[in-house]
């Protein structure tokens, strides 16, 4: 919340659900599966975006898509070897795959 009010982009989202709002943390997916709910949303028109593996095993247990980005993750090594079906290097790469 500190980035997001520091960068002044808080305004641009309906819900934000962080750790602090779940009672199991990623890799469970709860906190997906609330936006979810909340949103009365069907999974599969639901796309995750995130830099780690367990972002990748959160969205695999909701059942939702994940854009792997890998352009300053920590993990890049580790989020290959789980085999998301879309990793991504560049925010031009991930931008052209959602505007498709």
């Amino acid at each position: 919340m500190i980035t997001l009010d520091e960068t002044d982009l808080t305004k641009y989202f309906d819900l934000i659900i962080s750790g602090d709002d779940v009672k199991k943390h990623k890799p469970d997916p709860e906190g997906i599966i609330r936006f979810i709910q909340m949103y009365n949303l069907k999974p599969q028109n639901v796309l995750m975006i995130g830099d780690a593996p367990s972002d990748i095993i959160a969205a695999n247990n909701a059942g939702v898509e994940i854009a792997s980005v890998v352009w300053d993750s920590y993990a890049e090594d580790e989020v290959k070897k789980l085999n998301s079906k879309n990793v991504f290097h560049s925010v031009d790469e991930l931008r052209n795959f959602i505007f498709k």
